[in-house]
C-alpha cells in the first residue's frame, strides 16, 4: 500500500532549503543525496524513494543538514503510514513462500525409480529362495602333471653267485656312508653301521665308493684286503676278478 505523508513534511524541507538559497543540486552534492530523491522528498512521493527505510534514512539525513529536527520528521512520517513495513527478515521469508519451488530433475526422479525396483527384486528373490547352481566343473589333473618328488637311486637285482667272477665283501667298522655299483648298475647305497658285513657280486667289475676310508674292510674273492684306505678320507676303487683296477 502507498506511504500516505502528512503535507507539512514535503513544504518544510522545501521551505528550509530556498530560505538557505540552495538548489537542489548544489544540496545533491553536499549532502550526497541524488537530485531525484530530494524533489522526491520535498514532493512528498515517498513510494518513488522505495521502502520505508530508506525514506527515513534520507529524510534524517536531509533534516539534518538543513538544521531541522529529524527524529520530529521521521516520527511523524511513520505515524501516518497505513500498515508498518515488513522488516528485511519477513520480506525475504515472503518472497521465499511465493517463490515457485523447483522440480525435481528428471534424472532424480529415474533413480528412485530404479532403486525401488531394485529393492523388489530382491525381496521377491530372497522370498523365492536361493537358485541351485550347477557344480563347478573340475578338469582332471593328469598323472603327469603331478610332481614327483625325487626318488632314491634305482638299485639293481643282485647277480647270481654262479654267475659271479668278482664278489666283494664289505664289513663296517664304523657307521660309514657306502656305495656299490656292480658292472655298471647300483646295487647299494646307504650307511652302513659298525659291524654290519654285506656281500656284492658282478660278473666284471665291483666300484665301491666309502666316505671313510678307515671304517671298513674288505674281502675280494675270499681273500682279505685289509682297512680301504686311510681314516678320514673318502675310499673309490673298482674291483675286477684279478684284483683292483682302478680307484686310491
Amino acid at each position: 500500500m502507498a506511504s500516505v505523508a502528512p503535507p507539512s513534511i514535503g513544504p518544510k524541507l522545501r521551505q528550509a532549503r530556498i530560505d538557505r538559497s540552495l538548489s537542489i543540486e548544489e544540496t545533491a552534492w553536499r549532502t550526497r543525496i541524488r537530485p531525484e530523491l530530494l524533489r522526491a522528498l520535498e514532493d512528498e512521493r515517498f513510494e518513488a524513494i522505495g521502502q520505508q527505510s530508506l525514506v527515513r534514512r534520507n529524510l534524517s539525513s536531509y533534516a539534518r543538514f538543513l538544521g531541522m529536527d529529524p527524529t520530529e520528521l521521521v516520527e511523524e512520517f511513520t505515524s501516518l503510514q497505513a500498515e508498518p513495513e515488513p522488516s528485511s527478515i519477513e520480506e525475504l521469508d515472503r518472497k521465499n513462500r511465493q517463490a515457485p519451488k523447483p522440480k525435481r530433475p528428471k534424472w532424480l526422479i529415474a533413480a528412485i525409480a530404479s532403486g525401488v525396483a531394485l529393492a523388489v527384486a530382491a525381496g521377491v528373490g530372497a522370498l523365492g529362495g536361493q537358485t541351485e547352481r550347477p557344480a563347478a566343473k573340475t578338469t582332471p589333473v593328469s598323472s603327469r602333471a603331478v610332481s614327483r618328488t625325487p626318488s632314491t637311486p634305482r638299485i639293481a637285482a643282485p647277480v647270481p653267485a654262479a654267475r659271479a667272477r668278482v664278489t666283494l665283501v664289505v664289513v663296517a667298522l664304523a657307521p660309514t656312508r657306502v656305495s656299490i655299483q656292480a658292472d655298471g648298475a647300483q646295487i647299494f647305497d646307504g650307511t652302513m653301521v659298525a659291524g654290519e658285513s654285506r656281500t656284492f657280486r658282478a660278473r666284471s667289475a665291483v666300484d665301491i665308493v666309502a666316505a671313510d676310508g678307515g671304517t671298513v674292510r674288505l674281502t675280494l674273492n675270499g681273500v682279505a684286503l685289509g682297512t680301504a684306505g686311510p681314516n678320514g678320507s673318502v675310499f673309490r676303487a673298482r674291483y675286477g676278478p684279478h684284483g683292483k683296477t682302478s680307484g686310491a
